[in-house]
């Protein structure tokens, strides 16, 4: 216990580092068999469904370890991930217990009210939107973005899952798990990867599933369809003004790392 409280104080002191210089229906996780770690699964292979499969044995602390010593993440230059690494960073921190945490995935789906759903002590983490509004993604154009990769990496030394998500198909896991891996985003393949296996599979309910078994403290996306379909519908956009209370606040708009014009002069640090 005492060596768990330690790491994660080196942790939040690492994030601290990365930061202070850059800074509708719910189906069950091993039903809906798309959260994939290395490749894209048959339909006659069974979907892992627990915390444990999704991370595998790797300590994360180990990602970038030299000679087996641990990994620090370095100071990173200003760019647009600060307020969501700073937010995840906070709301993993807190005590499940004496401050009940709240999702980024509205309680009630279509809710034009910002209200969310309460997380009890399901595991933190963060869920990244790679898919670009422009069109259908190509993985293997993912650039490198040394910043997100280090925020990434402290989240993970303080316990955070992180998962990707896209509207690309399952058969595309294997190009997307490789990128992840050559661009340091996720060195070490522990991160957790939600594609559609099916026609009639939404990102909405891949959202809605994981939420049921972690926290999912913030979403990360290009697109406020990215943290709910409802605005996918919405006549007037207008309508939906009320949740703009959760943009900076659980739901973060950023472009997306296959946007690359966008992003070309936030890579550096």
């Amino acid at each position: 216990m005492i060596v768990r409280r330690l790491q994660a104080a080196l942790a939040a002191s690492a994030l601290a580092l990365v930061l202070g210089g850059c800074v509708a229906a719910a189906i069950p996780l091993a039903a809906g068999g798309v959260v994939l770690r290395n490749e894209a699964l048959g339909d006659d292979e069974p979907a892992s469904n627990t915390a444990e499969d999704e991370r595998g044995e790797t300590d994360p602390a180990d990602a970038t370890a030299t000679e087996g010593e641990p990994f620090t993440p370095t100071l990173a230059a200003p760019g647009p991930y600060q307020a969501f690494l700073t937010y995840s960073s906070e709301q993993a921190a807190l005590d499940p217990v004496a401050e009940p945490r709240r999702s980024a995935i509205l309680a009630t789906p279509g809710s034009l009210q910002p209200e969310t759903v309460e997380c009890s002590v399901r595991p933190s983490a963060v869920l990244i939107d790679l898919d670009p509004a422009s069109g259908a993604p190509d993985f293997a154009e993912l650039p490198p973005d040394p910043a997100l990769a280090r925020g990434l990496q402290a989240l993970r030394l303080e316990g955070v899952f992180v998962f990707w998500i896209s509207d690309a198909s399952a058969a595309e896991a294997g190009t997307l798990r490789k990128r992840l891996t050559e661009t340091g985003l996720d060195p070490t393949t522990d991160d957790g990867i939600l594609l559609m296996r099916r026609a009639e599979d939404r990102k909405q309910l891949r959202r809605k599933e994981l939420s049921q078994t972690h926290c999912l403290i913030a979403i990360l996306g290009d697109e406020r369809s990215d943290f709910d379909e409802l605005y996918d519908y919405l006549k007037d956009p207008a309508a939906a003004s009320p949740l703009e209370a959760l943009i900076g606040n659980g739901w973060f708009l950023v472009p997306t790392l296959l946007d690359t014009p966008t992003l070309l002069s936030t890579k550096e640090g």
